[in-house]
C-alpha cells in the first residue's frame, strides 16, 4: 500500500514518539518493525500519512524506523502485515 506524508514540515522528536504511543495503544497487533516494505529495523516513530483510497483529508499513524521517518518526504510504500490506525480516535 502507497502513503503519502500527511505534513511538508518536519515533526518534532516528541511528537514522532507521542504518536507511536498511540499507535501502539490503538493497533490491534504485535508488530514491532518500520512499517516501510522493505526495511527489517525496529520501529523508532509515528508518523502521520494519508492513504490515497481514502479522503486526503484522512489521516492515519504508521510505525517507521528513525532513518525512514526523518528521510520521509512524499510517498512510501508500507508492509502489507502493518497496521495503519485513524487518528480520529480517542484516547
Amino acid at each position: 500500500m502507497i502513503v503519502k506524508n500527511a505534513f511538508s514540515e518536519k515533526l518534532s522528536e516528541e511528537s514522532k514518539q507521542n504518536w507511536l504511543s498511540y499507535w501502539k495503544h490503538f493497533t490491534d497487533q504485535e508488530y514491532g518493525y518500520c512499517a516501510e516494505r522493505n526495511c527489517t529495523k525496529e520501529h523508532q516513530h509515528g508518523v502521520l500519512v494519508t492513504q490515497s483510497s481514502f479522503c486526503q483529508r484522512a489521516l492515519f499513524v504508521v510505525p517507521l524506523c528513525k532513518e525512514h521517518s526523518n528521510s520521509f518526504v512524499s510517498q512510501l510504500e508500507i508492509d502489507d502485515g502493518a497496521s495503519i490506525v485513524p487518528t480520529e480516535l480517542s484516547l
